[in-house]
């Protein structure tokens, strides 16, 4: 099964082609480059790198969120034409958890964190039991004190963009190689939720907000 993934949700714009569970063709970027303006060009150099068509494709993927609302907008609009293109199946997978198989096989638990804007943080605990990822808290939006007393809760390695920003340094960070968002992580997921029959078309793939954006909320004040 050859999976295109995306990845959209935060500042690093990736893509990538698996077959099954191998990454055949990466690319990450992480750059100031607005998503809307690279996402085309970086999914047509993954394909021609495995010297691939959209139409080879079985399934896509995308991040879905947490994250930014852009981001994901962008992500999951792309996906979704190339699902009505190709008439192909697509899935959606949680940012955060596509994020924790940066640390597929630790013992640790892991804690994603990604900046919600207003001092506050997209965050969760995981951690891989026997291969598979297991939620100890699911992801949810905190305080940066709340996360701080999550973090002391379960010690956990720290990981995720959120770090660039907010200060976490007295907890355990992950190396800043293994902190940020994959494309192949997500497109991995993909074909666990496939193996699983977890997939659908793109008139039921939507991004996962957990906080109004900045226009709905001023509609309301």
């Amino acid at each position: 099964m050859k999976i295109l993934a995306i990845e959209t949700s935060g500042k690093v714009a990736s893509a990538a082609l698996l077959e099954d569970c191998k990454t055949v063709s990466e690319i990450v970027l992480n750059t100031k480059l607005v998503h809307s303006v690279m996402l085309i060009d970086l999914i047509d150099q993954v394909l021609k790198n495995a010297s691939s068509k959209i139409e080879d494709v079985d399934l896509f993927a995308v991040s879905i969120g947490p994250g930014s609302f852009t981001g994901l907008r962008i992500g999951v609009s792309t996906i979704k034409g190339f699902c009505y293109a190709t008439s192909k199946p697509c899935v959606g997978i949680d940012t955060l958890k596509a994020l924790c198989y940066n640390f597929w096989a630790c013992s640790d638990f892991l804690m994603p964190i990604l900046d919600a804007k207003s001092q506050k943080v997209f965050t969760g605990i995981f951690r891989f039991e026997k291969g598979e990822l297991k939620t100890y808290h699911p992801t949810s939006i905190f305080d940066i004190e709340e996360a701080k007393e999550l973090a002391k809760k379960y010690d956990p390695v720290l990981l995720g963009e959120g770090l660039d920003i907010y200060d976490f340094s007295e907890f355990r960070i992950s190396p800043k190689f293994l902190q940020y968002q994959r494309a192949s992580n997500v497109g991995i997921l993909a074909h666990v939720l496939a193996q699983e029959g977890k997939i659908y078309s793109h008139f039921d793939l939507v991004p996962v907000y957990l906080k109004k954006s900045y226009a709905e909320r001023d509609q309301n004040t």
